[in-house]
């Protein structure tokens, strides 16, 4: 039962940053009742897998809440959005795949703006929507570690 339970959980997370990713792209907003909505899904379903899976999953929501620590010194310029939607991510995945998923995106983001900027289309103040990055960064990390667990 906790694999078909993983699975839907990484089903849920590629759904959610679809449907964020796509509005982070477009409007460079984030709409916060679906991250609390995967979020409580990743909640709830973390609670039939036992304590241990719970403890991955709190813990796995503390890598947003560290972005959103880093959005408020940085004034916004790392968004809150992007800490919830980590917040929510956290909660489906656990720790060790948020993280490697938030690395991974943060790498490719990186390769994102420094092409922007040899090619000028922008400058180093561009602002670029981060969530599309963690699509790709998802998968890599899936790959690599090879479940949520």
């Amino acid at each position: 039962m906790n694999l078909w339970i993983d699975r839907i959980r990484i089903i849920l997370c590629f759904i959610f940053l679809l449907l964020e990713g796509f509005a982070d792209y477009r409007n460079q907003k984030i709409f916060l009742p679906p991250v609390a909505g995967f979020f409580l899904a990743g909640i709830i379903m973390c609670c039939f897998q036992g304590k241990e899976v719970f403890v991955q999953v709190l813990s796995g929501a503390l890598v947003g809440s560290g972005i959103l620590v880093l959005a408020f010194f940085t004034k916004n310029r790392i968004g809150y959005g992007d800490g919830f939607v980590l917040i929510a991510t956290g909660a489906l995945l656990g720790f060790r795949v948020n993280v490697m998923m938030l690395f991974l995106g943060l790498f490719l983001a990186s390769l994102k703006g420094i092409w922007i900027l040899i090619s000028g289309k922008g400058n180093k103040n561009a602002s670029m929507p981060f969530v599309p990055f963690l699509i790709p960064g998802l998968t890599l990390s899936l790959a690599i570690a090879g479940s949520v667990k």
